[in-house]
């Protein structure tokens, strides 16, 4: 759960999106309207806003002055490669504002957003300089980093209109891909069955009980022996047929979850997962 918010002003909120959930890590929390979105990412939260859209953070002050992108404070992602993370965002064509540079502390670089707004990538070369002991393996607090692969393109656009499980009902979508994961299906056949891992960004995580279904007749049950998407980390777990790629990105039958659901990975049926 987010425990930092900060907000930035961005002119395309839908484009910011994109931006940091498919080169950043960050998941998809809320979109209510084109103006404002809520991300995460571990402890951050990133507030998204449109200069002059309102009421809320992006409306314009008492004397007109519109709220704007751009300046130089920052939020900064500590990385454990940095070579790898430049290497990784310059082919997904990221903007960058200076090269690597050597502090006291770590190496740092600055990246924007499509608005211009800095993000500061930081590797730290002393044990003092980090956010975590990331080897104690056996702290209770370990975190792993996820980043979606890909989002799905649905016409189910909220929780509730979603069937509990694909074959109750499901519609077609689309799974569009990341530009720079795309090689990674380039095997994948039409017709195939797959299993398609998704971050299902608008359960709850506080839920370790539920009634499977939502069926109040039905024993409650401990959420890990259920399919409920309210869990501690609400993995999403779907099979699929492929029917169409196109452009990289794949046509699949059916998918019960929703339209902007983040996608983290893909694997194909084998013979023994049965039909």
């Amino acid at each position: 759960m987010a425990t930092v918010s900060i907000r930035y002003i961005v002119d395309d909120v839908n484009a910011a999106i994109a931006f940091y959930c498919s080169r950043l890590g960050f998941s998809e929390q809320m979109h209510p309207g084109p103006s404002f979105a809520m991300l995460t990412r571990g402890d951050l939260r990133l507030v998204l806003s449109s200069p002059g859209g309102g009421p809320g953070g992006g409306q314009s002050m008492p004397d007109g002055t519109r709220p704007e992108p751009g300046g130089w404070n920052r939020f900064s992602i500590e990385v454990d490669d940095m070579e790898g993370a430049v290497a990784r965002l310059r082919a997904a064509g990221t903007r960058f504002r200076n090269d690597v540079v050597n502090g006291v502390g770590g190496k740092q670089i600055l990246i924007e957003d499509p608005s211009g707004n800095p993000v500061e990538l930081f590797e730290p070369t002393r044990a003092e300089a980090r956010l975590d002991d990331l080897t104690d393996a056996s702290s209770a607090t370990m975190q792993y980093l996820v980043r979606p692969i890909g989002r799905v393109n649905s016409s189910l656009v909220d929780p509730t209109d979603a069937p509990h499980q694909g074959q109750q009902g499901a519609p077609d979508a689309w799974l569009v891909i990341n530009p720079e994961v795309r090689e990674g299906i380039r095997d994948l056949q039409v017709g195939s069955d797959i299993l398609v891992l998704t971050w299902l960004h608008r359960a709850r995580r506080d839920e370790l009980a539920t009634r499977p279904g939502d069926n109040p007749a039905s024993p409650e049950l401990g959420v890990f022996s259920t399919r409920s998407p309210a869990r501690p980390n609400p993995v999403g777990l779907h099979r699929a047929t492929i029917m169409a790629i196109e452009d990289g990105n794949l046509h699949v039958r059916p998918l019960e979850a929703i339209n902007g659901t983040p996608v983290i990975d893909i694997k194909p049926v084998l013979p023994a997962d049965g039909p």
